[in-house]
């Protein structure tokens, strides 16, 4: 009887390649974010475009200016109300003729009859008072705020410093003169206004102004000018349109 003999063959296999982990895959990398659009700009608008003789009513119309010539009468003090007349005698401009409240923050300086001083003041309106604008008529004041501010290349002082001390326009220095007169009325039928009126170097005029002492700078006393001078008007309108029932 024959013997079967059974070999067996082993198949080596190399530690190294038996141990081996198989290699890792490596991602993609991860796309860049698309970048952001710029907003677009707005489209500037422009101009309406209205029919033929029409008219953009959101359009503020200009202030009118008027100009002229006037005459101005002041006459003030510290302790009691004074008085203000402005009349027009060639052109157009607020006229008015009102009693104005003491002296506010009056203050004058003399340095001498030919060296010349200063002299400033405010007041405002103390009673209820009319004016009278061309195109408008009479109108009523609501409000009156009076700024003047003066310069005199020379003065003279008679009595000594701290006493009363004279000039006329002649001694007053054209670019250190500055008044002003600036408020707003009503007129009857509800159309409002505000105006500034600006007085320009005097032609003519004489004046008269008190200090509190003979110091360098003192309070201001009293006050009384009358000049003519240019006269601007600067007056802007609000019309108050009444609505059919």
């Amino acid at each position: 009887m024959k013997t079967v003999v059974l070999v067996l063959v082993a198949l080596l296999v190399p530690l190294g390649v038996r141990g081996a982990e198989p290699p890792a895959v490596q991602q993609a990398p991860a796309a860049a974010p698309a970048p952001k659009e710029k907003p677009k700009a707005k489209a500037k608008a422009g101009p309406k475009k209205l029919k033929p003789g029409a008219v953009d009513v959101t359009l503020p119309f200009p202030p009118a200016v008027l100009t002229g010539d006037g005459n101005l009468e002041c006459s003030i003090s510290d302790k009691e109300n004074g008085h203000q007349k402005l009349t027009i005698t060639y052109g157009g401009g607020l006229e008015f003729d009102v009693a104005v409240s003491p002296i506010v923050d009056g203050r004058v300086t003399q340095a001498g009859p030919e060296k010349g001083g200063s002299y400033r003041f405010t007041s405002h309106l103390a009673k209820p008072a009319t004016a009278k604008l061309p195109g408008a008529g009479t109108i009523i004041l609501d409000e009156l705020e009076t700024k003047v501010a003066v310069e005199m290349t020379r003065y003279q002082q008679p009595k000594g410093q701290g006493t009363e001390l004279w000039f006329t326009s002649a001694d007053m220095k054209e670019r250190g003169i500055y008044v002003e007169f600036a408020g707003r009325g009503h007129a009857t039928n509800g159309d409002q206004y505000a105006f500034r009126v600006n007085l320009g170097p005097p032609s003519k005029g004489r004046g008269r102004v008190k200090p509190g002492s003979d110091a360098y700078e003192s309070n201001a006393v009293s006050k009384a000018v009358f000049i003519e001078a240019p006269v601007t008007t600067v007056v802007v309108t609000t019309s108050v349109e009444k609505i059919a029932p």
